[in-house]
């Protein structure tokens, strides 16, 4: 693929947390193009979160290489240029916000990047309004719900207008209705920028055109969520469940075919 095209160019990255003898992640090669949405799966400790850090240039490789947006951010110059141009939302946005009222929050970012004050003022103004946060925009973000607060985070990112999107785990600590809010303000931003979901539910996955199956820090499918889910070495059996769809459609194939496990 060529190299303009892509958004990462990941080659045996490897991450080992200091003072731990285990590689968090191990030799994982891939490439993201501009433009795509990528679902990455994977049991607790499989290293979502690792990788989702290094994409950042939150945490450094400690080998392999690795360009983002065209970037080198092994490098200390490469992880600089990329600020604002990748933007990350955490599973938990309390520790992530930094200001005293909603509107103050979503400004945040682009007052660092040297944004004018009139187009941080259009941007605020139309976050808050495609993202029903008009409301709130006095309150404390802290004292919000938890979807609204992942509301005000994501907010908080695309006001900086990032071509790189990492949602990390971010609908996992929301109740379904939250849930059902975030997933279809992700739907609305899919044509927008090149995105990251990283997820413990694999009907989000379906979101993405492209699924990564981690497992102890290593990458075990990589292909369109649909074939990762009918494959018979399947997601379950690594520590993930199938979407509803995908167990119904497999349950029907086997009482079609009882010989066949797949």
């Amino acid at each position: 693929m060529n190299p303009s095209t892509l958004a990462i160019s990941a080659e045996k990255i490897s991450y080992v947390y200091p003072g731990f003898d285990r590689a968090a992640l191990m030799d994982l090669t891939f490439d993201l193009r501009t433009g795509a949405t990528l679902a990455i799966l994977g049991a607790n400790g499989s290293g979502k979160s690792t990788l989702a850090k290094l994409i950042a240039g939150l945490l450094q490789p400690s080998s392999g290489s690795l360009q983002v947006l065209g970037e080198d951010i092994v490098t200390p110059s490469g992880r600089d240029a990329i600020i604002g141009r990748v933007g990350i939302v955490f599973q938990s946005p309390d520790e992530q916000m930094v200001a005293t009222t909603v509107e103050r929050e979503i400004a945040f970012g682009p007052e660092n990047l040297g944004i004018p004050s009139t187009e941080i003022r259009r941007r605020v103004d139309d976050l808050m309004q495609r993202f029903d946060l008009a409301q709130y925009k006095l309150q404390s973000p802290h004292l919000l719900s938890g979807g609204e607060k992942q509301k005000v985070a994501l907010a908080a990112v695309l006001a900086m207008q990032p071509q790189l999107l990492i949602l990390d785990e971010v609908t996992s600590l929301l109740d379904p209705l939250g849930r059902s809010e975030v997933r279809a303000l992700i739907s609305q931003l899919r044509t927008q920028c090149t995105i990251i979901l990283i997820s413990q539910f694999p009907d989000e996955a379906l979101l993405a055109d492209r699924l990564i199956l981690m497992r102890q820090g290593s990458i075990v499918k990589d292909a369109p969520p649909a074939e990762i889910f009918l494959a018979a070495d399947s997601p379950e059996n690594y520590g993930i469940d199938l979407p509803l769809y995908f167990r119904l459609l497999k349950a029907v194939r086997c009482a079609d075919n009882p010989g066949k496990s797949g």
